[in-house]
């Protein structure tokens, strides 16, 4: 069954996330004519310094 994993920032909201979960999970299951119930979704948070971008660190950028 196909696992999705999602890498960001920590900077989206539960509300968010669960809107992007759900769109996320309907695609893929339309894609592979799967039942929704057979996708699974990771999102994985990080902070700002935990991400670098062109050589800098996100938080170095704010």
């Amino acid at each position: 069954m196909p696992v999705i994993t999602i890498a960001g920032n920590n900077g989206i909201t539960i509300e968010k996330k669960r809107e992007m979960i759900k769109k996320v999970s309907e695609a893929v299951s339309e894609a592979y004519d799967l039942p929704i119930e057979a996708i699974t979704v990771l999102v994985q948070g990080y902070n700002f310094d935990d991400i670098g971008v062109a050589g800098e660190l996100l938080s170095d950028k704010k």
